[in-house]
């Protein structure tokens, strides 16, 4: 295999697509649509930039980018996804700051050329598992909105003394089904790992499937620090000079699915005996404030379910965990 020498940096956007082929050259505008994709590919293949000497970045657009990212992985292209955090965070290095379509992809390709972004890799079950997932997290936000304006309607009743129209408790219903219907769905996807992960203390099938969802090959990162970065809940190095040195709060710049589900899973684990209450509880005896000590937590459930997915074996709690304490996850 060729060494890569090729970095293209794409700003994309609905209707279409500005590429960064070099540092020098003003970027080209492609439609984002299949015949314009094409075209774009042949304009790679005249250049000389072939599967095996170039890598491509894109932001992460929701579904904006979709449509090129499944293109290059059909035809063998590696296009990685990158966190518009971090272009953000670049462009504001910059004493201009200028913004516009063709700088932000000249952007995305320093970006990328820096090492930034993780490889698109995704199947169609994958990819209807990750919808399905973003559609109950949606549901559930949702579902505790209509539950809070029930609450609301009852109070007004009480004072008027009055019955209102019940609908926000109909809807809560109706989207309620809805989320049990999606929860059924999401347990017939890759079962196997499903029940790995679900060994481990907290992680019930809602963590589960978000996890398999998100990541969709766990080889992609080699070290468990990698997974931590890609989630958002590393540790932020703060230095100023020889006076301030340490570490500030975690990036927030990951994974913001992934970032909430294991709040909840770990939040799940500290309350039941298990290698994580007591990595939770010694963090707090050391004076550690409750958030700290849980976040703590969070990156060491991270490891463990990097550990236990690599190595495709089920989770044993160090300490001799009973089987009887009947724990649960989300």
């Amino acid at each position: 295999m060729e060494t890569i020498t090729n970095f293209i940096g794409i700003d994309m956007a609905k209707a279409s697509f500005m590429a960064a082929f070099d540092e020098t050259n003003d970027p080209e505008q492609f439609d984002n649509t299949s015949q314009s994709i094409n075209s774009f590919f042949k304009r790679l293949s005249s250049l000389g930039f072939s599967q095996d000497n170039t890598i491509l970045g894109v932001e992460s657009t929701g579904s904006y980018h979709l449509k090129l990212s499944m293109a290059c992985q059909a035809i063998g292209y590696t296009i990685n996804i990158i966190n518009p955090l971090i272009v953000k965070k670049h462009n504001q290095t910059d004493l201009r700051r200028v913004k516009n379509d063709k700088k932000d992809a000249k952007l995305i390709r320093y970006c990328l050329a820096q090492g930034h972004g993780y490889p698109f890799q995704t199947t169609e079950s994958e990819f209807k598992l990750k919808a399905l997932i973003r559609q109950r997290n949606r549901l559930s936000a949702f579902r505790i909105q209509l539950h809070r304006q029930d609450q609301d309607i009852k109070l007004k009743e009480q004072s008027l003394k009055a019955k209102i129209n019940p609908i926000y408790a109909k809807l809560e219903k109706q989207v309620a089904k809805q989320i049990k219907q999606i929860e059924s769905q999401l347990k017939q996807f890759n079962q196997p790992i499903q029940e790995l992960l679900e060994t481990i203390p907290g992680v019930g099938p809602i963590t589960a499937a978000s996890f398999i969802s998100e990541i969709t090959n766990i080889n992609k990162f080699n070290q468990p620090k990698r997974l931590t970065a890609y989630i958002g809940i590393d540790p932020r190095v703060h230095e100023s000079g020889t006076s301030i040195k340490g570490k500030g709060y975690i990036t927030k710049r990951g994974n913001k699915i992934l970032r909430t589900i294991l709040f909840n899973a770990a939040s799940v684990a500290v309350l039941h005996s298990n290698m994580f209450q007591r990595f939770f509880q010694k963090k707090r005896s050391e004076g550690k404030p409750y958030r700290v000590a849980l976040v703590a937590t969070m990156r060491k459930m991270a490891h463990v379910i990097h550990a236990v997915w690599t190595n495709n074996t089920p989770y044993k709690d160090n300490y001799h965990l009973s089987t009887q304490e009947g724990l649960t996850g989300i």
